[in-house]
């Protein structure tokens, strides 16, 4: 109000002085333009200019309001568009959890160029399509995801790995990841998908380069790592040994990591390798080594093989030391049986017998019967050894039908159960049968 007081006296103020101008001295204004001149007085051109300033002033505004209801109107438009599309991309996602792939698929795709996020219509379309086996319709919406984003390379790489991944296609799936790797060389997915990929391609070699990675930047945890190394390894150790040749198991384990080299799993498995191939004497050395460092259980039942004929020094080398071991673990039934096995490998049958049955006094384990009844046999009392036998045969697993030694298969087990948590077929065995990892031991 004050205001509008301030700006009335103003304009009395400009009025009154106009006036007063007119009062004393008049005047008047000449226009000439070329041969014509126009004569007014001073307030009529005063009036004229002051309506053709008011005239602009409100084509000026009109203009301005016609103009910011035209945006306002597209606005609406493009809003409403966009909010068509929000819609029909919710609708899409939906059809899409649900599992209504050709669904998902139209709603997703017919909402894509309204939508504010087509990068996303796009990849799930694409994994609706891989759904339902349309190939081609894979490859076109990772196409158009491409061109609708810049800077998601690396994300619609990921998608493609994935579900190259799903549909058994391990060697583009391998391709598709190392071109997102160049992009992104310390994306943790990117890595560990690497690894899963190496495994399904039993690419080894590539997967114990691609551990120190691992173990940077991704996710996977350092005991989820060290079985990947270990797997790893041991794998190369049963490759090695296709062709039946003993130096290449040898060559082999000379060149894996000297970390894994005191991993129990991998010594035990290793050591399986050089029985199987009649290198006792080795095997011996390497299961005693590592008995000093740790004692297991699996590389105990082992030892009780590793057992060098026809040399007595090294037989009362490791007589002494079992019987040492003896002394801190009195009472595992597994190291008094691998202690008759010794024995009785060297033709000590009354120092057999008497571990075999101390062993059976703390535990019944797989192979003490059958060891007792070849004792028996070999003492002319077949009765006592038949009746051994029958006592072994409910304890056989399985697997021992197919010439599997009990340690072999717990070295399986335990491969398979130490295998990555995150690992897509983490469910599934390493090996296939008891033939993929070594010869059959003679208990």
């Amino acid at each position: 109000m004050r205001r509008i007081f301030i700006f009335a006296l103003i304009v009395l103020a400009i009025t009154a002085a106009i006036f007063s101008m007119l009062e004393n001295g008049g005047g008047y204004v000449l226009i000439a333009i070329g041969d014509t001149t126009i004569e007014m007085a001073v307030i009529v051109a005063a009036a004229i200019n002051l309506l053709f300033f008011a005239v602009l002033y409100f084509l000026v505004v009109a203009l301005r309001m016609v103009f910011s209801t035209r945006r306002g109107v597209l606005a609406w438009a493009k809003n409403r568009r966009q909010q068509r599309g929000l819609n029909r991309t919710t609708q899409g996602l939906i059809a899409f959890i649900e599992g209504r792939w050709d669904i998902a698929r139209k709603a997703l795709t017919k909402s894509a160029d309204n939508s504010s996020t087509p990068l996303i219509n796009y990849l799930f379309a694409a994994r609706a399509s891989s759904a339902i086996g349309d190939a081609k319709a894979v490859d076109d919406f990772l196409k158009k995801a491409e061109l609708s984003t810049q800077g998601a390379d690396v994300a619609i790489g990921l998608t493609q790995a994935e579900l190259q991944i799903h549909n058994g296609q391990y060697e583009q799936a391998l391709a598709t990841l190392l071109r997102a790797k160049k992009m992104a060389s310390h994306h943790p997915v990117v890595l560990a998908s690497l690894a899963k990929v190496y495994r399904q391609l039993n690419d080894w070699d590539s997967l114990l380069k691609l551990l120190p990675a691992l173990q940077k930047y991704s996710t996977l945890s350092a005991a989820d790592i060290k079985n990947l190394e270990r797997e790893a390894c041991v794998a190369k150790l049963i490759r090695s040994v296709a062709s039946h040749e003993v130096n290449g198991l040898l060559n082999c384990w000379k060149h894996l990591p000297s970390g894994i080299k005191q991993d129990a799993l991998l010594v035990a498995c290793y050591a399986e390798q050089l029985i199987a191939h009649k290198q006792n004497e080795e095997a011996e050395r390497l299961l005693r080594n590592q008995l000093q460092r740790q004692y297991d259980e699996r590389l105990v039942d082992l030892y009780g093989f590793a057992v060098a004929s026809g040399n007595e020094k090294p037989f009362a080398k490791q007589l002494a030391f079992s019987e040492k071991l003896l002394k801190s673990q009195p009472s595992s039934a597994v190291l008094k049986l691998a202690i008759a096995r010794i024995s009785l490998s060297h033709g000590l049958q009354e120092k057999a017998q008497q571990y075999v049955e101390a062993s059976l006094e703390l535990k019944v384990i797989v192979g003490a019967f059958s060891t007792l009844g070849g004792i028996y046999a070999s003492q002319g009392d077949y009765k006592k050894s038949v009746e051994c036998y029958v006592r072994e045969l409910p304890l056989l697993p399985l697997e021992a039908s197919n010439n599997t030694t009990q340690s072999q298969m717990n070295i399986t087990a335990s491969l398979s159960n130490s295998l990555p948590a995150s690992s897509a077929d983490k469910e599934k065995s390493l090996f296939t049968s008891a033939d993929d990892i070594h010869q059959p031991l003679r208990r």
